[in-house]
């Protein structure tokens, strides 16, 4: 279910510094859920990403706890948790109804207590102080305009010694092999610093900074680990991601707030089309992995 023809991961991990090859399709957001070139819709994740189940095992809930996805989306890191965890209590919190939906759809038939609530997470959560052995976040703050009541949030909603991780995709970190020098950087830095409609903040290198955020949150840092993604293929989700680069700036450039030129990004997809025809298409992204905890 989870492999792919010459597709890799890898996990790094500090402290200790180690590193652990994983089978696994690629991690994503910013996917746009509607077709062709119309508009953006809100992100959204896979349910085949291998990292929705790392983000279960980096949470080391007990398994009749409770834990809390902010930004679930449509359900993708929920559903891990479901599969490993039948018994536990799931709380997931989206701003999209139509996430929300779909998201309560995919669990419906989920055995244990499942809550699945459309609220706006710049505010405080419908839940109470200190309810949560475990809180998630993946490919959320970037959406944020400020991370200090993120992460003070996180650890109201916490247990003492419950566990938080936050995940997020360094969009800065992009690698694709195709167009010359000079138009992939350009592609790759306005797709980093786009923003797209439905967004109302953007910060496309927030996973170099989630370390850093995190220290000075009333959280105590224990882990920092790197998932780095890479295919040799222009397929499954490697494909998604350019197309979704393509569709953003496409977008972008048609409302006249684009970093690069519609001519431009057309000259960059083709040029990657044509690198993958030749047989020398590469891409990688990583995400950024924080660990930390409530302190006692």
């Amino acid at each position: 279910m989870y492999s792919s023809p010459r597709l890799s991961q890898l996990i790094l991990g500090w402290p200790p510094f180690t590193s652990t090859p994983v089978p696994a399709y690629l991690t994503c957001r910013r996917w746009s859920r509607l077709p062709g070139l119309a508009e953006e819709g809100s992100s959204v994740s896979d349910e085949s990403e291998l990292i929705h189940q790392y983000l279960v095992e980096a949470a080391e809930a007990p398994s009749d706890g409770w834990v809390i996805d902010l930004g679930c989306g449509r359900g993708p890191t929920l559903a891990a948790f479901a599969r490993t965890y039948p018994g536990m209590r799931l709380t997931g919190i989206d701003r999209s109804v139509e996430s929300v939906e779909a998201a309560r759809e995919m669990l419906a038939d989920y055995s244990g207590r499942l809550e699945v609530l459309a609220a706006d997470l710049r505010v405080p959560a419908p839940l109470p102080d200190g309810c949560a052995d475990a809180v998630v976040s993946y490919n959320l703050l970037e959406c944020l305009p400020d991370a200090d009541p993120f992460f003070a949030e996180i650890w109201r909603l916490l247990k003492p010694r419950g566990k938080a991780v936050v995940a997020h995709v360094d969009f800065d970190s992009i690698v694709i092999e195709g167009a010359d020098r000079q138009l992939d950087r350009q592609i790759c830095h306005a797709f980093t610093d786009d923003q797209q409609t439905w967004m109302d903040h953007a910060d496309g290198r927030i996973g170099r900074k989630l370390p850093g955020l995190v220290k000075a949150s009333p959280l105590a840092l224990t882990k920092v680990r790197t998932w780095v993604t890479s295919s040799t293929e222009m397929s499954g989700q490697a494909a998604r991601r350019i197309d979704n680069i393509r569709q953003a700036l496409t977008n972008s450039a048609r409302r006249g707030t684009g970093l690069v030129a519609l001519e431009e990004v057309d000259a960059w997809y083709a040029a990657v089309q044509e690198s993958a025809s030749l047989g020398r298409f590469f891409f990688a992204e990583t995400a950024v992995v924080v660990s930390a905890s409530r302190p006692a």
